[in-house]
């Protein structure tokens, strides 16, 4: 839901990664655990005269499939939402990997 609010708000992330996202509290089945997305060094403002939506930006194991082929490489790939939202997938299937 935070990522959405900010997408919406014009703060794009587009490095969504294991390495920025941080975890509060256990992980287990009885305790609550709060998972926040930091590191917005990477992000643009839509706003800006010229954002960064054409720039290959990311970690290249997440990044959107889109943005690492070659329209994408050459910036003629605009990021999008379901980008982010791709990184999110992949991070998800690189966490069950990691863990029993």
């Amino acid at each position: 839901l935070g990522h959405y609010a900010l997408w919406n708000a014009g703060i794009h992330h587009r490095d969504v990664s294991p390495a920025n996202l941080m975890s509060i509290g256990a992980m287990t089945r009885i305790a609550r655990s709060w998972v926040f997305l930091n590191d917005y060094d990477l992000a643009s403002l839509a706003s800006q005269k010229d954002p960064l939506g054409n720039e290959r930006t990311g970690t290249i194991p997440f990044m959107a499939i889109d943005l690492l082929e070659a329209p994408g490489q050459d910036g003629k790939v605009k990021h999008l939402y379901r980008h982010d939202m791709e990184s999110f997938i992949w991070v998800f299937v690189w966490i069950c990997f990691q863990y029993k």
